[in-house]
């Protein structure tokens, strides 16, 4: 299985996990703060938005209408993930 490479969603530290620790929880080496392991989906193989959905985000999220900062692809206050233009399972404790 590949490696799996990822920011943590709470310090932004770019970490590498082994393939088969997708979807688990860990401690961030960085923050100590326990995250999710992503799981295998490249990221090609994701749907793109949609030009419609993208002008439509803007500085929002199209899923909850939460305010985004500019680049950024998580709605920290529902999950929602731009790029997927999906809900993605979160555990934070």
């Amino acid at each position: 299985m590949p490696d799996i490479r990822f920011n943590c969603p709470m310090c932004n530290q770019q970490l590498e996990a082994p393939g088969e620790y997708a979807d688990q929880v860990i401690e961030c080496p960085a923050c100590q703060k326990p995250i999710t392991v992503p799981g295998v989906e490249p990221v090609e193989q994701a749907e793109p938005l949609k030009p419609a959905e993208q002008a439509v985000s803007g500085n929002k999220c199209p899923e909850c209408g939460g305010t985004l900062e500019e680049g950024v692809v998580l709605c920290i206050k529902c999950g929602f993930h731009l790029k997927l233009g999906k809900k993605i399972a979160t555990d934070f404790k």
